[in-house]
């Protein structure tokens, strides 16, 4: 029993000198690595340098961000379908908005305050025409109105 605790600790030992032989030796390999690394530029380090996408425009301007809304006469609307049905033509106050998926959710940003109409078209395969609204409510400054299509 002893002989063979011994063995287990001297094959221990063994393959403990012979790891850090060999970790050491990819130490040194890696310490020459980094010294022949090309230094990194401050700028791109710390995430100040401009950086060009595939049309030439700058992704990292120093320009503040835009903000959200054109102005305080402006509100969004959250238009929340909660059918199956695609809603294939949103109408804000008369014009063509876009479209809103099968329970899906879509953000008309920057409506105009005031009186506002919202209208929907759904096409169905049997070729009919279905209808949500008009419904007109009143698009107050700075906030989010949410029309749900059930």
């Amino acid at each position: 029993m002893k002989k063979n605790v011994c063995r287990a600790v001297s094959l221990f030992s063994v393959l403990a000198l012979a790891s850090s032989a060999a970790f050491a030796a990819d130490a040194g390999k890696l310490d020459s690595k980094k010294k022949a690394a090309k230094p990194v530029d401050a700028k791109i380090a710390e995430g100040k340098a401009d950086v060009k996408v595939n049309n030439g425009e700058v992704k990292n301007s120093k320009e503040p961000a835009v903000k959200t809304r054109k102005g305080e006469y402006t509100c969004d609307i959250h238009i929340d379908n909660r059918t199956n049905a695609y809603i294939n033509r949103v109408y804000i106050d008369g014009d063509s908005w876009g479209s809103v998926g099968r329970y899906g959710d879509a953000i008309a940003r920057d409506i105009g305050k005031g009186a506002t109409t919202l209208y929907a078209e759904v096409d169905y395969t049997d070729g009919s025409v279905g209808h949500y609204g008009p419904v007109v409510f009143n698009c107050e400054s700075w906030t989010t109105h949410t029309w749900k299509l059930n």
